[in-house]
């Protein structure tokens, strides 16, 4: 049998005790993981349909050569797919981006936590990631193969954010 302590310093569920024993304990804790897990994958589901339909309605706005009022090729239907496989690709832990178009018919996806931690990664459709970073005083930039999955590079200066 479990005994119940009353916690007053608890103010919500996502403070639940890792720490117990007994039957009724192993219980609670699989309804209680399986409960945020879901909510958590809902929450970051969500948010990457979101994204996507802001890249279709971004590829939709600047489908027309001169979107941005000057002579902006249009955003090609290659990097519109390629940014939604990146997006796709993204571990479920990490935010989602910001969705820019960029005036070389490219889609930049940006990241900002500040000042001085900014990473964004530009695709264009053609199989590669060109990215820059700022984190602090340090600064990253590259381009990578973008092939069946994201590169690790991208993956790690994206930690470099700490989310």
């Amino acid at each position: 049998m479990s005994i119940p302590i009353p916690r007053t310093d608890c103010t919500s569920i996502s403070i639940f005790s890792t720490i117990g024993f007994g039957s009724e304990f192993e219980i609670l804790k699989r309804i209680y993981d399986k409960a945020i897990g879901e909510w958590r994958m809902a929450e970051t589901l969500g948010r990457l349909d979101e994204v996507i339909s802001s890249i279709d309605e971004l590829c939709r706005e600047c489908s027309l050569e001169g979107w941005d009022g000057y002579e902006a090729p249009p955003i090609a239907e290659d990097a519109c797919y390629e940014a939604k496989r990146f997006i796709r690709s993204l571990p479920l832990s990490f935010p989602m981006p910001e969705i820019v178009p960029e005036p070389n018919g490219g889609i930049g996806l940006e990241w900002s936590k500040g000042d001085r931690l900014i990473f964004v990664a530009s695709v264009s459709g053609k199989n590669e990631i060109v990215y820059a970073g700022l984190f602090g005083m340090n600064k990253s930039h590259g381009t990578e193969y973008f092939g069946e999955t994201l590169p690790t590079a991208i993956v790690e200066n994206l930690k470099r954010l700490n989310f």
